[in-house]
């Protein structure tokens, strides 16, 4: 019972002093001052963000334009005779080939 009263005691407490708090007399124009002062420091994070500004557009575009005949050019030059014969080099070379028996994979 004693818990109870000493419960009821401190909300009725934090009740008396919550009424006991005036109004606050502000500008009327804070809350714009407010919103501009937080559209100012998001665009500023933007810009100390921007590491990439110089890749712009025109920039771009003509880095896929390359990247697209830099892969057309590997795809023209690598026809499918020359691949067959360059993974046997690199099976032989890495000893990777079946018909190596000189590897130590195939020796018991």
């Amino acid at each position: 019972m004693e818990s109870k009263r000493n419960i009821d005691q401190l909300i009725e407490e934090t009740l008396n002093s919550v009424s006991g708090m005036g109004t606050v007399k502000i500008s009327p124009f804070f809350k714009d001052r407010v919103l501009t002062r937080m559209v100012q420091q998001s665009v500023e994070e933007e810009e100390g963000m921007a590491f990439l500004n110089w890749f712009t557009p025109k920039l771009q575009a003509a880095a896929l334009v390359c990247s697209v005949f830099l892969n057309v050019v590997a795809l023209i030059s690598y026809s499918s005779d020359s691949y067959g014969e360059n993974v046997e080099n690199f099976a032989e070379v890495y000893g990777l080939s079946e018909t190596d028996t000189n590897s130590y994979l195939y020796q018991n």
